[in-house]
């Protein structure tokens, strides 16, 4: 008995064990090797750098990043198909193109592993025509196979007078009238790097290629790290500070005093991209600029908000409002760019003071100066910090003395909920609806009150439409900093943010994986490619984020003005944020509506050149019959008829006899199984006059009104 209990007992202990095991959740490692290389000619450009300009790879958006698709686009299974796509597209797509071009595609699409860099670089301060360098990666196993492929894709260039030289040591250059290139390929490292110039020697290029050496600290590298920190996105990076000597030597004067009006000829740098930076994708503009001309109307921000939420929040929403003094200046700078207008805060103040009881300075200076909108597991709130408590005190007596107004504050929870009430309309506008009646529309709008509910925490009052939010926030003490969310979670830094709005979409990952997905067999069918879709992970393998994050934020700083969008993985998270088949339903929807509707606009659009075709030959017509030509003679060739006609990509041809105009259409538009498709014009004629036009045709009947006029 004992035996078969502990039988019993060990085959339960397996079957437990079995069930487990089953049940545990399998995972995904990264691959070994990326698909894509980052960039490495960007680490290492001299400070005479003028330009630099990054192209991605044709496999950027296959290969994995710091996003939320770090480990979904860089896993073994992945790779393997990717590079199956990449086979089929040399062998079924590349192959077909006509030489040179086919040699070209194949040394990018196959051998190049990295984004293709250029940067614009002056050999010393002051020469006017900088050198181009080119750097990127190829995998050539070894010099020789390099220069096998480059002699190859170079082979027609003698024959049309340029020279090319390739070493065994992967150096080599090419040399033509006016222009040269230097060029060297090291296959242990697998960079490639070719300086080229015109009106320059190969003394020049070869030490412009020798100050390519590290450079941590160049100018570029801070707009970088914000835009694309990865290496493998598209950037563009211009030193204004450099580029606009050479530039204002050509502009004209009227032009000229127009940049420097705007402060654009004290620009430092300008830089933009597409990429990822701190576990985010980001497309960003960033300019580098002192706060002078079309600055002074856009002040600096610093912000720095102490906000707690009931749970993890799901959006904000912030505006940064100006200090009184920013204000002033803003409007002082708006007059001198309108030539000295006399509009000034003091006449808003004295509007607000009047109604009020207290000016724009004072609620200027009493709130703020971030305003800010959150949604968390209560609900709704907008939030501003209380600068002067006792003045914002004095501003809720004004308000309930000159606005017929209620101030009551009542505790919940040990919290105290103000509530203030007060009329929508101003004051002096009751006197003139004594003379309405009781249901009229002036009468019925003044019975409407407008009402405040808030709290003050943490020296923010938190603002709700309605108590009940408030009194439920109170129960459940709200302990999540919002700010800790915005930068840790949202990938956001919104201290010098004049405004920015963010949010979190739930499974955006995971939808968004299962739509790339799609996308990737839709390119393996483009290309011909056996893949195996099974092979790859799911979603829950993939252990996403529940919550994914897109954003918006335009900053302002005492060095940048930018304006970024944020996403989890790429831009296409704003089309799948809503998940689902949803999508494809709408989309299939308003491809079956749309298309149609464009082939016919499309259409009407053509039967314009027709329909002026035919008034040309009517005009033509009319007049040679007012000129007393008979009829018999009002054929195409005669009298003018047909002279200086336009071609018209509508029109197949046109015929005239005896003044019957006829004008055929190009039967691919517009024949619907037709061979022969016209539009006949008869002349109508009264008292030897032609006074109109008959038309008879045999076009769509919905195009008929556009070409007859009927």
């Amino acid at each position: 008995m004992k035996r078969f209990i502990g039988a019993i007992a060990a085959a339960s202990l397996v079957l437990f064990t079995a069930a487990c095991s089953d049940d545990k959740k399998e995972t995904v490692k990264p691959a070994d090797k990326p698909l894509v290389q980052a960039a490495w000619l960007q680490a290492s450009l001299p400070d005479s750098t003028v330009a630099y300009t990054r192209v991605p790879t044709a496999w950027f958006l296959f290969t994995g990043q710091d996003n939320g698709f770090k480990l979904a686009q860089n896993n073994a299974a992945h790779n393997q198909q990717v590079k199956a796509i990449q086979t089929a597209l040399n062998q079924n797509i590349l192959t077909h193109l006509e030489a040179p071009v086919d040699a070209v595609a194949k040394l990018f699409v196959e051998h190049m592993t990295s984004p293709l860099e250029v940067a614009f670089i002056q050999e010393s301060a002051g020469k006017p025509m900088p050198v181009m360098v080119y750097g990127t990666r190829f995998n050539f196993a070894d010099n020789k196979a390099f220069n096998d492929t480059l002699l190859a894709l170079t082979a027609d260039l003698e024959s049309q007078g340029i020279k090319h030289t390739a070493n065994d040591d992967g150096t080599g250059s090419f040399s033509m009238p006016g222009a040269m290139a230097r060029y060297q390929y090291d296959a242990k490292s697998q960079q490639f790097v070719m300086a080229t110039g015109f009106a320059t020697s190969f003394t020049v290029l070869s030490n412009v290629m020798e100050s390519i050496k590290d450079n941590p600290q160049h100018a570029m590298q801070d707009i970088q790290s914000q835009i694309d920190s990865s290496g493998k996105g598209l950037f563009a990076w211009v030193n204004t500070k450099q580029v606009m000597p050479m530039l204002t030597m050509s502009l004209p004067p009227q032009q000229l005093e127009e940049l420097k009006a705007y402060g654009l000829d004290q620009m430092n740098a300008i830089g933009f991209g597409y990429g990822v930076s701190n576990g985010k994708t980001r497309l960003t503009m960033l300019v580098d600029m002192p706060k002078v001309g079309i600055r002074d109307f856009i002040p600096a921000v610093n912000n720095d908000f102490d906000i707690k939420t009931v749970g993890t929040p799901r959006t904000m929403v912030m505006l940064s409002i100006p200090t009184y003094e920013e204000q002033v200046r803003l409007f002082d700078s708006i007059n001198k760019a309108q030539g000295g207008s006399e509009d000034s805060l003091e006449e808003l103040n004295k509007l607000v003071m009047e109604n009020l009881g207290f000016s724009v300075e004072q609620l200027a200076s009493v709130f703020g100066p971030e305003l800010v909108y959150f949604r968390d597991d209560v609900g709704g709130f907008t939030a501003t910090k209380v600068n002067d408590p006792e003045l914002m005190q004095q501003m809720i007596d004004s308000l309930v003395k000159n606005a017929q107004g209620n101030y009551q504050v009542t505790k919940h929870q040990g919290k105290e909920i103000h509530a203030l009430t007060f009329k929508a309309m101003a004051q002096e506008d009751y006197a003139d609806l004594s003379s309405a009646t009781p249901l009229s529309f002036e009468k019925t709008f003044s019975k409407l009150n407008s009402r405040l509910f808030w709290t003050i925490e943490n020296g923010y009052l938190i603002y709700s439409s309605v108590p009940q939010p408030l009194m439920e926030r109170a129960s459940r003490r709200p302990s999540v900093s919002l700010a800790k969310w915005v930068k840790d979670t949202q990938g956001q830094d919104v201290s010098h943010s004049l405004f920015s709005a963010t949010t979190s979409v739930r499974d955006l990952s995971r939808n968004s994986y299962h739509y790339y997905l799609e996308a990737l067999l839709m390119v393996a069918d483009l290309t011909e490619a056996e893949i195996d879709i099974m092979a790859l992970p799911t979603a829950d393998q993939m252990d996403f984020a529940e919550y994914g994050a897109v954003g918006f934020k335009l900053d302002s700083s005492d060095k940048y003005l930018g304006v970024e969008f944020t996403f989890e993985q790429s831009a296409s998270d704003i089309l799948f944020a809503g998940g689902g088949m949803q999508t494809v339903a709408v989309t299939g929807v308003l491809a079956a509506v749309a298309i149609p509707a464009y082939q016919d606009y499309t259409k009407r659009a053509k039967l314009v050149q027709a329909t002026v075709t035919a008034n040309s030959l009517k005009s033509q017509v009319a007049y040679a019959q007012a000129m007393g030509e008979a009829f018999e003679e009002l054929d195409l060739g005669k009298h003018g008829i047909g002279a200086d006609l336009s071609s018209a990509e509508a029109v197949e041809y046109v015929d005239v006899e005896d003044g019957v105009i006829s004008v055929y259409l190009d039967p691919v538009t517009f024949g619907n199984g037709i061979s022969e498709v016209y539009a006949k014009f008869e002349p109508i004629v009264e008292e030897d006059i032609i006074v109109g036009w008959n038309c008879d045709s045999n076009v769509d009947f919905k195009f008929r009104e556009k070409l007859c006029g009927f």
